[in-house]
């Protein structure tokens, strides 16, 4: 496999950084690899390096999108069952899985890697632009996870990099 320029966090680190974030014990497991084309359903984030250049991306499913979401600002459980039912997150969700993406691009990095930060949370992969919709083509490393946010539920989460 090629060699990334941005690191790919094991399942114990990406269970760490959530734990900080939404509190008790998050399950984190090998996922089933989440789908990248445009009317999938699921939201992806662009990570840019200090040049502007999309450098990675973070995709979630929608289970992920609203567990994360209602639970870092601690709506009811019943909200997210509801957002995965009608499929339409609210803003404040959308906000708070921005926050949660964002933190996430620390794992991405460490001291040899070059500098990135969270772009844009696109919620639907149709609406990318052109460069962050050929980095998808051109990405060289891959995890996905199955992560159970605590009293909410299981969602799919990839992060994948150059």
């Amino acid at each position: 496999m090629a060699t990334t320029t941005f690191i790919l966090p094991n399942a114990k680190a990406m269970a760490q950084t959530l734990e900080m974030l939404f509190g008790g014990n998050v399950p984190v497991t090998p996922g089933k690899p989440l789908d990248t084309k445009p009317g999938c359903g699921n939201l992806i984030a662009t990570y840019v390096s200090d040049d502007d250049k999309p450098v990675a991306v973070a995709v979630c499913d929608l289970p992920f999108a609203a567990n994360a979401g209602c639970a870092l600002s601690m709506l009811p459980a019943a909200a997210a069952k509801d957002t995965i039912k009608t499929k339409k997150l609210e803003q404040t969700m959308l906000d708070n899985l921005y926050e949660v993406m964002n933190i996430l691009s620390t794992l991405l990095m460490n001291e040899q890697t070059p500098h990135l930060k969270l772009a844009t949370l696109y919620p639907d992969i149709g609406k990318l632009p052109a460069d962050a919709k050929a980095l998808l083509g051109a990405l060289k490393g891959r995890v996905d996870y199955s992560v159970n946010v605590p009293r909410y539920g299981i969602g799919g989460l990839a992060l994948l990099t150059t």
